[in-house]
């Protein structure tokens, strides 16, 4: 497989001459900058005419703002998407940057609706904008909280809480757009706590101040125009002091750190493919984890082209084909294009992933028709296999394995095996905490209400076996230990498989065995087995961290940026098991079951 990307700049030659020049003078350049800007939002951004002080800031140190605005009172990010006035603005094309603003608390107090209106948005301005970068404005928390809400969503008792849930919401829709943000509530809060007696709230606590307007046009000034708000010569109504203390806030939160509030991202081609139920017929996929928002172009090398998403093709004959897969997007500095291919083969022969029986169990060995050499699949991932046999198949996954065989030179790949293991109906039950003075029943349970009398149990504290619990259906914890049940059903259809529970507690005391129960869980995942999507919840306040998913072999194949409530779809992952850690946090893996 061979990779190219390219970067498109826009009059680049003229650019470089223009700085050869000025470096050769001594002369530093801070060139006239114009921009298009649409607005679209609300009272936040009505009131004072924040469009208009952003354009007298940009006027008074030589730029330009090219503005327009719709921000009718309450309006949702949703009724802008369904506003005619705001559809046509957006049709009229030519926007530098469209700057989305959703109602004051509708990403906490309808978090669907705000979901669903940047997607929309994001839609209907791509048609008429494919290079406009989009900017969510983030506002800000009630001064003392939202009461009204407080007893419905918790996180908006403070301004603190709700703050930060609306921060991580804005964020978390601007990586997904891949746009830039103008993290205004950040330039608030840091007058807040350093600043206290300049009050950027009117006497609502909720709408802003002039001085409140005016931090937010000194934000957007060094997100649009990516320069020094510090520079600044225009006050707005605000004296000198504070004028000059809200500029070098948004100095230090906006323009200082402008990589940290860009979510744009170049073009990714990578894509994987099974093999269809139909004669040589494939299914393509696009690798795309990092969520880059762009244009697919297929070749799939019999003069035949697709720019689907994830496109079906069936050949009309065997062959050797090279596939190719072209990528595109655009922002203010230019287009990107990324270029992937890779070979298919259609052979004379047809290799099938085959079981020992018609159900399937953990322990079971998959195989495949003799050929000359193999090679096994775990979706797309290569495995250490590459002989007709796959012996204790489970160590990787639970299902999505395919082959590639050769024979007489031609190489082709199965269809993916899609069965799954026989579930034994065995499952566990605990509820309590020793630590906390309870004596937890560890217990063995069956889905038919009840155990046959047949089953081997075997159960352990710190790995050693406890002789006298042997078949017993529970286990009474009252102290620390790391403790294990194993259950094994001779009579099933799969008599050597083992299911098994471990639970650990650390109740502050000495730990036998050396295990390490130093490290207390403060995030969860759920639903887990799961086919479609998995959540991750923070039992404590969210934290600014990376989520990573790597499957069983240690490659990484997901991330995504952690929030009180991080939902992943997982839905294009392979069936397999998967573990999630944090990237700049020592705390234990999750493991779950992609189905």
């Amino acid at each position: 497989m061979k990779k190219l990307i390219r970067l498109n700049k826009r009059n680049s030659s003229l650019i470089l001459l223009l700085s050869s020049l000025l470096f050769f003078s001594g002369i530093e350049l801070k060139a006239q900058q114009i921009n298009k800007v649409l607005f679209l939002g609300n009272s936040y951004t009505g009131v004072n005419n924040l469009p208009q002080i952003i354009g007298d800031i940009a006027l008074s140190v030589g730029d330009t703002l090219v503005f327009d605005s719709n921000t009718p009172g309450g309006y949702q990010l949703i009724d802008h998407s369904l506003n005619t006035v705001s559809q046509n603005k957006i049709a009229t094309g030519g926007w530098d940057y469209i700057v989305i603003q959703g109602q004051s608390q509708e990403p906490i107090t309808n978090a669907t609706d705000f979901a669903n209106g940047v997607s929309a948005l994001y839609s209907q301005i791509r048609q008429s904008n494919p290079c406009t970068t989009i900017m969510p404005y983030i506002t800000w928390g009630r001064k003392n909280g939202d009461t009204a809400n407080c007893l419905a969503f918790p996180v908006m008792c403070t301004y603190q809480g709700m703050d930060t849930t609306l921060r991580n919401k804005y964020l978390d829709k601007t990586s997904y757009i891949n746009g830039e943000v103008s993290p205004v509530s950040v330039v608030w809060s840091y007058i807040r706590q350093n600043f206290p007696t300049i009050e950027l709230y009117q006497p609502d606590e909720s709408h802003p101040s002039a001085a409140g307007s005016y931090a937010a046009a000194c934000c957007f000034y060094a997100a649009i125009f990516k320069k020094d708000p510090s520079l600044i010569n225009y006050n707005f109504s605000l004296n000198s002091a504070h004028a000059s203390i809200i500029k070098n806030a948004a100095k230090t939160i906006v323009y200082d750190n402008l990589s940290l509030w860009n979510y744009i991202k170049p073009s990714l081609a990578e894509f994987g493919y099974v093999t269809g139920a139909g004669v040589n017929e494939v299914i393509f996929s696009p690798i795309n984890y990092q969520g880059v928002q762009q244009s697919y172009f297929w070749d799939f090398g019999d003069n035949t082209t697709s720019s689907l998403h994830s496109p079906t093709h069936s050949y009309l004959s065997d062959g050797t084909y090279t596939v190719e897969l072209t990528t595109t997007n655009c922002n203010l500095q230019g287009t990107y294009t990324s270029i992937t291919d890779t070979i298919i083969q259609f052979c004379g022969h047809t290799p099938t992933i085959n079981t020992s029986h018609s159900w399937l169990c953990y322990d079971d060995t998959l195989w495949s028709q003799p050929a000359d050499t193999y090679q096994w699949f775990l979706g797309a991932l290569a495995l250490p296999e590459t002989n007709q046999y796959l012996p204790n198949y489970a160590q990787y996954g639970i299902s999505g394995f395919s082959i590639i065989s050769a024979l007489n030179g031609c190489s082709e790949l199965s269809e993916p095996f899609t069965e799954t293991p026989v579930w034994s109906g065995y499952y566990f039950d605990a509820l309590g905490d020793p630590c906390q003075g309870d004596t937890v029943a560890f217990t063995v349970l069956h889905i038919n209400g009840f155990l046959s009398g047949v089953e081997n149990i075997l159960w352990y504290k710190n790995d050693t076996l406890l002789l006298n619990m042997s078949n017993k259906d529970t286990l009474l914890i009252t102290a620390s230990g790391k403790y294990e049940c194993k259950v094994v059903n001779p009579n099933s259809n799969c008599p050597f498989d083992t299911t098994s529970s471990v639970l650990e507690y650390d109740c502050g005391v000495g730990i036998e065995n050396n295990y390490d129960y130093t490290q207390n869980l403060f995030w969860s995942i759920f639903p887990n087995p799961a086919s479609e999507t998995v959540a991750i919840k923070f039992t404590k306040n969210s934290i600014q961290d990376q989520i990573q998913i790597y499957n069983a072999i240690g490659h990484l194949v997901k991330v995504k940026e952690a929030s009180e409530l991080a939902i992943i779809n997982i839905s294009a992952l392979p069936a397999g098991v998967y573990f999630i850690r944090l990237k700049n946090n020592k705390q234990p893996a999750l493991k779950f079951i992609k189905l």
